[in-house]
């Protein structure tokens, strides 16, 4: 743009000015910068205000205040629309703003009056300055765009980046739960292989049905990410068939609810379900058959879980079975979910024993916690 009023300028100065040699000179040298511009030459900020400025000078000194000031006030808006530096800024602008005032009145031609040049450097320093600060707007407007820009991807990369951790979470309590009473039931089988193999092949089949579960719900989330659909499979939130599941396995769990889980909202009924689920799973591998007691409790304020079992002789002091998973998949992971819905969950040894405990407000359904609610469903 700036370029075209260069070129247009120049003509203008052209025809207006005197045909004297040495003006024709100084137009073509003046466009000059503005044709190395316009061809791609990637000409510093500097040396392009001096080309662009210093030949417009004699010009004015010449045919007086004209067109060709436009020029000037093309130039100085070019530099401000691409730079930060102020000295750099100020100078060019000084320079521009001087130009109508050059004082070479003994080459003006004649009958050309002192008030009138007067007003014209006015009007043209006027312009020159409001055209230097149209170009810091544009240039900030740029500067800002590409901050935003950077900012836009950054997010995108957070989003990713919580979305990969949303769903080593939702994999991790899967694949580890299915594995969990797998394990259960195939070791229950080869205990009692040869003594009732009839019982081991029904534990055998409770497995492969186990297995085939899992496969179809980690199906269901290949699905999902195939397909981008925002709709998730959503698995039993009862707490009844876990702790059945787990007891089917030959894990020894006793299950005490006070009050309806079912009145709870949706996002504290996964969240529950799932701290229950990986704090059987932790017990199921760590505490080598000892005995589980779940109790849940649920009022008008919110619900509190505990999950409670024997601490094995193997564990050292200060360490338990239900510890905090692996990788921050875990209970750990699941801390920052419970946290997020103004919840706590807490875990560590009780009075020999170890325990697991959850507490979540009625009100955290209120809230929206996508990551929580998403995952928890896949």
């Amino acid at each position: 743009m700036y370029a075209l009023i260069a070129v247009v300028s120049t003509g203008a100065a052209a025809l207006e000015g005197p045909p004297v040699l040495p003006v024709l000179v100084c137009l073509v040298l003046a466009l000059v910068p503005w044709l190395l511009v316009a061809a791609g030459a990637d000409l510093p900020l500097a040396l392009f205000a001096v080309l662009a400025v210093a030949p417009v000078v004699p010009v004015v000194a010449w045919s007086g205040v004209g067109s060709a000031l436009f020029l000037t006030v093309a130039a100085a808006a070019r530099v401000a629309t691409r730079t930060d530096r102020r000295g750099l800024l100020a100078a060019t602008t000084a320079a521009a703003v001087a130009v109508p005032f050059t004082p070479f009145a003994g080459l003006l031609p004649p009958g050309t009056g002192e008030a009138e040049r007067g007003a014209g450097s006015l009007y043209f320093a006027f312009g020159t300055v409001l055209g230097v600060l149209v170009g810091v707007l544009l240039h900030r407007a740029a500067v800002l765009t590409d901050d935003l820009r950077v900012a836009q991807e950054r997010l995108a990369e957070a989003a990713a980046r919580q979305e990969r951790q949303r769903i080593a979470r939702d994999v991790h309590d899967l694949v580890a739960h299915s594995l969990t009473v797998v394990v259960l039931h195939v070791g229950g089988a080869r205990r009692v292989l040869r003594r009732d193999p009839g019982a081991a092949e029904g534990a055998l089949e409770e497995a492969e049905r186990v297995c085939r579960e899992s496969l179809d719900g980690i199906r269901g989330v290949v699905g999902l990410l195939r397909s981008g659909q925002d709709e998730r499979p959503v698995v039993s939130l009862d707490l009844a068939e876990l702790v059945d599941g787990y007891r089917a396995a030959g894990l020894p769990v006793g299950l005490h609810t006070t009050g309806s889980t079912e009145a709870l909202p949706l996002v504290v009924r996964v969240t529950l379900h799932r701290v229950v689920q990986e704090a059987l799973a932790n017990a199921a591998r760590h505490a080598d058959g000892a005995p589980v007691q779940v109790r849940v409790a649920v009022d008008d304020g919110g619900v509190e879980a505990r999950v409670r079992n024997d601490l094995p002789d193997t564990d050292p002091p200060g360490t338990g079975p239900a510890g905090g998973g692996h990788g921050g998949f875990g209970l750990v992971g699941l801390r920052e979910r419970v946290a997020s819905l103004g919840g706590e969950l807490t875990w560590g040894p009780e009075d020999g024993a170890w325990g697991v405990r959850c507490v979540l407000p009625r009100h955290a359904g209120d809230r929206a916690v996508p990551a929580a609610a998403a995952g928890g469903q896949a």
